[in-house]
Order: C-alpha cells, then sequence, then structure tokens
C-alpha cells in the first residue's frame, strides 16, 4: 500500500503507527474540521510531516475521490450512524479504493444474540444508543454493507478476547465483475 485514508482518525495515531511500519506508505487523516482543529497538534507532535496529514471534511458528504487509495480504516466510527448511513459510507470508501485494495472497519462488536456478548457489549451497545442514536454491530451486518458497496469480504480479526472489537476487512476485485 502507498496511499491510505484514514476516515475520522482524529488524533491520526493509526495512521501514524502503519506509516512508521510502512516506510512507503502515506496516509490522509480525514475527520470533521472540529474534530481535526484540535488533533492537529497532537499528530505534529508525531512528527510525520507530509506523510501523515489532516484533511478536514465529511465522509459522508466531500469527495473521497475514485480509486485513489490502497488502503482504507474506518475506526470506531460505524457504531455513530444507522444502517443506511453505513452503507452509504462503505459505498463511497468502496468507490475510492483502487483495485485490489482494502477496507478495514474496526469497532465493538455488538453480539450475534442478547445471550452471547456479555456486560462490555451490552454496555456499549446502550451506550451508542443513547448517544449516537445508534449502536454496535454485527460482523454479518458490516459484511453485508462491504458486498452491497462490490467488496469481497475476508476473515474478521477479533482484537479482543472474546470478540469485544473486531477489524472486518474487505478487498476491493482487482478485475472488474470478480468477488
Amino acid at each position: 500500500a502507498r496511499d491510505m485514508l484514514d476516515i475520522g482518525g482524529s488524533h491520526g495515531y493509526f495512521s501514524v503507527v502503519l506509516c512508521r511500519k510502512h516506510p512507503a506508505l502515506r496516509a490522509t487523516v480525514l475527520d470533521l474540521p472540529s474534530a481535526v482543529e484540535h488533533a492537529a497538534p497532537l499528530l505534529e507532535r508525531e512528527g510525520m510531516g507530509e506523510r501523515v496529514v489532516h484533511r478536514a471534511g465529511d465522509a459522508l458528504v466531500d469527495d473521497l475521490g475514485e480509486a485513489a487509495y490502497d488502503l482504507i480504516l474506518i475506526f470506531s466510527l460505524v457504531h455513530h450512524f444507522d444502517d443506511a448511513t453505513n452503507r452509504l459510507l462503505v459505498s463511497r470508501a468502496a468507490r475510492a479504493l483502487r483495485p485490489g485494495g482494502r477496507l478495514v472497519i474496526g469497532d465493538a462488536l455488538r453480539p450475534s444474540s442478547p445471550g452471547k456478548g456479555g456486560q462490555q457489549g451490552a454496555f456499549f451497545d446502550l451506550y451508542f444508543a443513547l448517544t449516537s442514536e445508534s449502536g454496535l454491530w454485527t460482523v454479518d451486518e458490516m459484511r453485508e454493507w462491504q458486498v452491497a458497496a462490490g467488496l469481497t469480504p475476508r476473515k474478521s480479526v477479533s482484537l479482543v478476547p472474546g470478540g469485544g472489537f473486531v477489524l472486518q476487512v474487505a478487498e476491493r476485485p482487482s478485475v472488474l465483475g470478480g468477488r
């Protein structure tokens, strides 16, 4: 990957870590103007210069480009939106991916059934329902958004024992019509 878009990345730390690990990678951190204003000093202290830059904007309305990125991250953001808005966001991100590019949705996970999630999942689902009028999503729902956007979902990666936080990766087909 050479070019990455970090949607809703605010502080830019995910981008900084990935760019330090991969010297050829450059990242744009897209977030709302007020988030960029407050996070800019944090990112500046990381000393990444032009390799990790902020861009003030709204991923739901602003142009993300077409086939412009090899990697797009959407971390801790989908819990703020309803299903229709997440479908729109993932569709816009899919268009911005180059063929063979990857979209990674990282978020806390709603359990697939009420009795399987434990207290943490239930707490965060309730919290985001109250503060964002949405809530957590299941892996299957995230995959549905990716498929609807023409992407090929890959196996999800659990970052917390028991599945409390997941990375749901999908790839844009390299060949038109390919899945």
